[in-house]
This record gives C-alpha cells, structure tokens and sequence, in this order.
C-alpha cells in the first residue's frame, strides 16, 4: 500500500529530467475561490555563478565580461510561449477556507518574539544577526534615541519569494528587543508573487495585511488574494524591499536583452510603485549580470537602471555589490543591492558614507557549508530518495542523449590532460549519481577531475569538502571548498563526501532561513529548491536594513493608516 500510494505521488512530480531550471509561466486572474492550479512550467536555464570580487558601489565604468561561447543546450534564451515544452509541478491543494490571513493593520512582527522559536535546530547558527549588530550598535542607540521604536515600521514587498526580508526583520527586532530594549514593531502591509508556489510559502510562514498577485496590474488599488477584491495598495511606506526578474540580466542567457526584455514590465511596475506611493526607502535587489557590459555595449545596463531610479523625484539613490560568503553564509552568491532614501526622511550618514560599514561587517562564515548537510537518514532525505527511486523504476533506463556537450566535453577532458584508459573518479552509479542522465553524470566526474587538479589529498573524494555545480555545462559550473556554488532555482549541487545533492530545505538553511521554524507542508523538494534559489540570503538583505535601520530617521507621524 506504501509503494501504490507512493506511486500516485510520483505521478504528480515532474515528467521531465530533473536538472533543468524551472520556471513558472504567466498565471491566469485568480479564481472565486484561491486554490493551486497545476502550471505550465519552461525548462530553461538562467542565473550565473558568482564571482569572488570585493564590495563596491555600483558605477559607469563597469568592466566589461564576456561570458565563454555556450553550447545551445546549455545556455538560457527566451523562446514564445507557444513554443514552450510544458512542465508541471505537482499541484499544491488549497484549504478549502479563506486564506487565513489577518486583515487588519496589527499583522507583523514585534520585537518582542525571538526570531528563534527556542526549539533546536538541525541547522549551525550563523550569528549574524548579533554580528551585525555590534558593528551598528552606536549608530542604533543614537536612532533610538531619536524614535527608533517609537512607532511600528510599516513593509511592503514586492516579487517577495520567500520572504527574506521579513525573516531578517525578525532576527533584527528580536537583537534590538534583547540588546537596546528597543520594542521595534514591523507592520508588512502587503507581500506580491506572481507564482503560486510563492503565494503558498507566503500564506503558510508570514502574515501580510494584503496578498497581492501581480504588481504588474496594481496602480492605486490591486486584485487581493485573501479577501478576493480590489483592494487600495499601501503607501508612504517605511520600507519597501523588491527583487525584480533577474532572467533579462543574467549572462546565462545568450540574448541578455536587459530593460528591453519580456520582464521589463516588473521592474517599470517596481519604479511605478515607488513614483506612485512614495515609500520613505526602498531596497531593490538584482543578479551581478546587470552591472556587467553586453558584447559591444558601451555601459553595463545598471546605468540605465540608475538613471530610471535617480530621476524619481525626492530620491537619492546608491549600490553595492556584495557577496553572500563575505556574510556569514559558505555560498558564493554575488548580487548588487540598490537602496533609495525619499527626502522626506532624514539621512543621518550621507549614502556614499555607507560602505565603509558594509565592507567593515564583512565576515566569513564561522562554518563550512558541510555543516548545513541533514543526516542521510533525515526524513526528507529518505523521502527525497525513495521518490528517486520509484521514479527511476516508473521510467526505466534513461537512453544514452547525443549532443555537442560530447565533443565539448572530450576537448575539455583533452585539456585537463585526461588519458582514455584513466577509469572514473566517480564510478558510475554511485550514491545518487545513478538518477542521473548521462550528460550531468558526465558533467560530474568532469567537476571532479577539475577539483583534484586544485586540491592536494590524493584522489579520495568523500573526504574533500567539496560542492559542484552539475546542472549545467563544465563551461558555466564550478566546483569549491568548503561553500557551495551559487544557489539558483534548477541548482543540482553536489557534495562529493556524500554522494549526493543538495535537498530544498538545506538549500534554504545556506541562504539564512530558519529551516525548521518553517512551514513547508504542501511543498515538494522542487518546490523549496526552487524557492531557495530564487530568494535573497537573508543576511545580506539584513545587512541593508541594519544600515537603514542605523543611518536613516523616519517620520515621526506617518499617515495612519498610509492608504491613499
């Protein structure tokens, strides 16, 4: 009866090879009744891996990265939607009830509860929340003095994810309420996320007064999931953190067609929330790929992007680049941060003062990112592999798949001096090597010459603390110690001591979240690998609110109710 029922669930899982990036297509007007619709989904590849370099701020004289001549499998390009091959994810049944969401303005956070629940965590404890703060604790003390919890602070967030904002906001309030007795109150006044599994996350672990759909849509008033009408959108914010579509920007996409591209309209909808409602600060998070030049090009397209921002009236606006692993986290993630300050609330350090506090709270993560593995015999690693293998049983053998990644794959063998009578350093079928096609089994043995070339200890991988990038080509992954790669939404990460890849909720532990304080029922391990990949890290987006937090002095009498 176990192995039927696991069978119907199988069914529901993805029909197609599970490396590919997934990502979710245009969803239709919500129905009468909020439910999950299986949707159509597009195999294609984006995000690229990041790169090691220091803080800085974001400029016109970007240097110029031209990325390696890519195998048309491999790289990401925007094809119409007609001609999508259709991908479904298992659908997420909706309770049957309204949406339990609270609609009145007293949804947020409170200092007063710890960002830990108390429980223990299978998860190491980064500390940055604490580290942060003492590098702020000055600057925070003179803020309080001056109102810093005073009043509640009221959020708004768009293309919200996973919330990684509102989960840093409750690590800072539970430090404020512990190290200052400072009682900051967080009111999020509306989260919106065109994708349902986004929706799902949402409802299930944050609170916001209103649930929105697409921000694409909203102007004064938008379509509210949870009490199913037009509602008026909140403004004159406090905080307004978005993290607009990365797909046009990133170098994984041959094209790069940037603001010209087919999710152009989000980040236009973001400027028009901000020209339109006029939050006092507004943080905007982006891929490294939008600082960097197009072939041919003569200014990368953050150029633009700043232009649009800086020309809003009453804003003075600056950016950084900045590394996950420089914070806390054994990733390698590097993004740029944007934040703007609305001449309504005062600026206690001037912007361009601020990145000698950025680089000044940079630290490497205490832990190595084999720390963040769950035990094999963890339930969601079990279930993760007995899917696997029912999966495997239900589809049989995989045929052997041609293409030019076998003769691109020969060259690099040939230039990584690779003798032909050289057996495998992973044999095949190894671990859950064997659940995977031959390309990305090729691709892994590949990642695994690479790194033995780079590391001394002999040729026994299970003692390496290594993690390679396998969902993609050799051209594009990387392999490191001790951090992981850059995590996206189709990250197939490998960790060489285990034999195995990354599953969602480690995946979501190395971006900051509190893994086990989550909500995650309804979700399948697709679902939170693609959330996770898809998130900011939650101490560097906390790094940003710290610095707001500590440099900037809020009105003092917001609008009540701050609907227009």
């Amino acid at each position: 009866a176990r192995a039927q029922e696991a069978k119907r669930k199988t069914k529901r899982c993805l029909q197609h090879v599970m490396e590919e990036v997934l990502e979710v297509e245009q969803i239709e007007p919500p129905a009468k009744r909020l439910r999950l619709l299986k949707r159509g989904l597009d195999g294609r590849r984006f995000q690229p891996e990041g790169s090691d370099s220091d803080v800085w701020s974001v400029s016109d004289s970007d240097q110029e990265f031209i990325p390696s001549e890519s195998e048309g499998e491999e790289s990401w390009t925007p094809s119409p939607p007609a001609q999508r091959r259709q991908k479904t994810f298992a659908s997420i049944a909706w309770q049957d009830s309204r949406l339990a969401v609270p609609s009145d303005a007293s949804t947020g956070i409170s200092s007063g509860s710890s960002a830990s629940s108390g429980s223990s965590s299978r998860f190491p404890d980064t500390g940055w929340a604490d580290a942060m703060f003492q590098h702020f604790r000055q600057p925070l003390e003179e803020a309080a003095k001056t109102g810093l919890g005073s009043r509640a602070i009221k959020l708004g967030t768009d293309c919200s994810g996973a919330e990684a904002p509102w989960f840093a906001l409750k690590a800072i309030c539970s430090e404020l309420a512990s190290q200052l007795a400072v009682n900051l109150k967080v009111q999020h006044q509306f989260a919106c996320d065109i994708l349902p599994i986004s929706q799902h996350f949402i409802v299930q672990n944050s609170k916001p007064m209103f649930l929105f759909e697409d921000l694409r849509e909203r102007t004064d008033v938008g379509y509210c999931l949870q009490s199913e009408m037009m509602m008026p959108v909140p403004s004159h914010l406090d905080l307004y953190v978005a993290g607009f579509p990365c797909k046009d920007f990133s170098i994984l996409n041959s094209k790069r067609p940037c603001l010209q591209g087919p999710h152009a309209a989000t980040f236009h909808g973001v400027v028009g929330y901000i020209k339109r409602h006029q939050p006092a600060t507004f943080l905007l998070e982006n891929v490294q790929g939008i600082a960097m030049r197009k072939k041919g090009e003569a200014k990368a397209p953050i150029t633009e992007v700043m232009e649009i921002l800086r020309a809003l009236d009453g804003y003075e606006v600056k950016g950084w680049k900045v590394n996950s692993s420089d914070y806390h986290l054994p990733q390698n993630r590097v993004r740029v941060y944007i934040v703007g300050v609305h001449r309504r609330a005062k600026l206690r350090r001037p912007l361009d003062a601020w990145s000698v506090s950025i680089r000044g709270m940079a630290k490497r993560s205490k832990v190595p990112a084999q720390s963040f593995l769950l035990d094999d015999s963890e339930i969601e690693v079990q279930s993760e592999l007995e899917r696997l293998e029912i999966q495997q049983v239900e589809r049989g053998r995989m045929p052997i798949a041609g293409g030019r990644w076998i003769e691109v794959n020969r060259q690099i063998r040939k230039q990584l001096g690779v003798r032909p009578e050289e057996g495998p350093l992973i044999p095949k079928g190894c671990g859950w090597s064997r659940f995977l096609s031959q390309r990305v089994q090729d691709t892994l043995e590949l990642q695994a010459i690479r790194a033995l070339k780079k590391v001394k200890g002999g040729k026994d991988l299970s003692r390496l603390n290594l993690f390679a990038e396998i969902s993609r080509s050799v051209l594009y992954g990387s392999c490191r110690p001790r951090e992981t790669p850059c995590l996206t939404p189709g990250s197939k990460i490998w960790a060489y001591t285990r034999q195995r890849w990354l599953i969602g909720p480690e995946m979501l532990a190395l971006q900051g979240f509190p893994v086990d304080e989550l909500n995650l029922e309804g979700l399948t391990d697709q679902h939170i690998r693609f959330l996770a990949g898809n998130a900011m890290s939650v101490p560097v987006v906390g790094l940003f609110l710290y610095a707001i937090f500590a440099f900037v002095e809020f009105d003092s009498e917001p609008d009540p109710m701050t609907l227009d």
